[in-house]
């Protein structure tokens, strides 16, 4: 039998140690490591290379959307299983779009997380019956989303990008070689073709695409699929 190696994070440590004792309690499951936070997750994962890492999805320093954007760049074989008391189309959409294989509520039972460990482990994604029908709408939401980017031109989706990552037009001008006015002219274009009043809801809807968590080389050759 091999034995699931598993880091827990969460900021609350009766809620780990509880957890903790449940999957050890299986023969199969062993728990390597612990994080109260975000970064501490990265660290601890980047270092003992779990099978899976349960994470919570709110923690501080770094959010669970954090954590597992950054360790997919240096971490590919590890599953990840949020588990959370939020049960929103937000918070699914958020996940879903940094490619999480688990979501279980806080709410469900032992049960649910055993089958969620396992089911990820084996290859499978598994979502908590109670927001199986909330993920599937968010799915659908989200690629009603994505298509609208087939009306952006290549040079507007890069500005997108570069928008959601946080930057100015002038920063943005540098990036690309381009005039500021330039730069500003494609942002008022997005906009316009987006139906959207300021830079905020760009950036907003452009983390819902899943766009801005992509790579930069992917967004600069022009590939609009997800």
């Amino acid at each position: 039998m091999n034995t699931i190696r598993v880091v827990l994070a969460d900021d609350h440590r009766l809620f780990r140690d509880g957890l903790k004792r449940l999957l050890e309690m299986e023969a199969d499951i062993e728990v390597v490591g612990e994080a109260k936070d975000g970064y501490e997750a990265v660290a601890v994962v980047k270092q003992l290379q779990p099978h899976v890492l349960l994470f919570d999805v709110n923690m501080p320093r770094m959010d669970g959307v954090q954590v597992v954007k950054e360790l997919h760049e240096t971490c590919r074989n590890i599953k990840y299983v949020a588990i959370t008391a939020f049960d929103d189309e937000d918070h699914l959409a958020a996940l879903s779009s940094v490619g999480i294989d688990g979501y279980v509520l806080k709410a469900s039972g032992l049960v649910e997380l055993l089958s969620a460990v396992r089911s990820v482990t084996r290859g499978e994604n598994y979502v908590d019956p109670k927001v199986a029908g909330k993920l599937l709408t968010s799915f659908h939401r989200r690629r009603e989303e994505r298509d609208l980017l087939v009306d952006l031109t290549p040079r507007e989706r890069e500005v997108l990008y570069w928008l959601s990552q946080g930057f100015s037009n002038a920063e943005i001008a540098l990036k690309m070689v381009l005039s500021e006015k330039t730069v500003k002219n494609h942002v008022s274009h997005v906009l316009r073709k987006l139906e959207l009043n300021d830079r905020t809801q760009a950036a907003v809807l452009a983390w819902k695409m899943g766009l801005a968590q992509r790579s930069a080389d992917s967004i600069c050759g022009g590939d609009v699929a997800p």
